[in-house]
C-alpha cells in the first residue's frame, strides 16, 4: 500500500503585525474551508500533524477539528528564518516602508546566496535540508496510509525540490509561489515517489472566495 503525503502550506499569517506566526481571521477561514473541502470528499486521513510554529499547528488543529480527528508535532517542518537571514544580509524583516513585491524579491536574493553559502542564518541551507527531510521521513514511516501536514512554503518548498531532484532555484520558486493553505501531494510507493499535486487550492476555487487567494 501506497503513502499519500499531503503538505498543506498554513492559513494566511500576520504579515504587517509585530507576531507574524498568527493566522489572521482569514487564516483560519482559509483553513475551516480546507476542511469543509476534505471532509465533502470523504477525505479522511490516519495522521494529521503540523511542525512547531504557531500558525502551522492552528492550520492543522483547524482542519483536524472540522474532520473530527486528533493531530499532533512533528518538528522539523518549520520554516527557515527569513529574518536572520535578512538581518545577516544587512536588511530588516519585512520593512513597512518595502511593499510586498519588494520584500520578496529582497528575500529571492538572500536565498540564492544563502544556499550558495554566501549568506547566513540560524542554519545552513544543508541544515535545513536535512531537518526537513528527516521530518518527512517520520511522516511516512512504513510507507502505507494516508497523512496531512501543516507546514511553511519554504519547507514544503525544500520537501519537493530535493524528491524529485531538483535545484536551489527551483525550490526558491516553489516556495516564493506557495499559496495559503495550498496542498502538494506526494504518491510514496516501495520504488519511488509521484508528484501527484503542486500547490492546489480547490477550496477556495470559486468566485466568492477569489479574495482568499493569498500568500503571506
Amino acid at each position: 500500500m501506497a503513502c499519500e503525503l499531503w503538505l498543506v502550506r498554513h492559513g494566511q499569517a500576520s504579515f504587517d503585525a509585530a507576531d507574524y506566526d498568527q493566522l489572521t481571521d482569514l487564516g483560519f477561514q482559509q483553513a475551516r474551508w480546507l476542511g469543509e473541502h476534505l471532509k465533502d470528499m470523504e477525505t479522511g486521513f490516519d495522521w494529521i500533524a503540523a511542525g512547531t510554529l504557531r500558525r502551522q499547528q492552528q492550520t492543522a488543529e483547524t482542519v483536524a477539528e472540522v474532520l473530527e480527528q486528533p493531530s499532533g508535532i512533528v518538528p522539523g517542518l518549520e520554516e527557515y528564518d527569513s529574518a536572520s537571514l535578512l538581518h545577516a544580509a544587512g536588511h530588516t524583516d519585512r520593512d513597512p516602508s518595502r511593499s510586498r513585491a519588494e520584500h520578496f524579491q529582497l528575500l529571492r536574493g538572500v536565498l540564492l546566496d544563502w544556499s550558495a553559502g554566501k549568506a547566513v542564518g540560524a542554519e545552513t541551507w544543508v541544515q535545513f535540508e536535512e531537518r526537513v527531510m528527516a521530518a518527512i521521513s517520520e511522516l511516512t514511516a512504513g510507507k502505507k496510509g494516508r497523512v496531512l501536514a501543516a507546514s511553511s512554503g519554504g519547507a514544503i518548498a525544500m520537501a519537493l525540490t530535493r524528491i524529485l531532484g531538483l535545484g536551489a532555484e527551483r525550490m526558491i520558486e516553489f516556495n516564493l509561489q506557495a499559496r495559503n493553505t495550498g496542498v502538494s501531494r506526494l504518491i510514496f510507493t516501495r520504488r519511488t515517489v509521484y508528484l501527484n499535486a503542486f500547490n492546489t487550492i480547490p477550496h477556495l476555487e470559486r468566485p466568492d472566495r477569489r479574495h482568499a487567494e493569498t500568500y503571506s
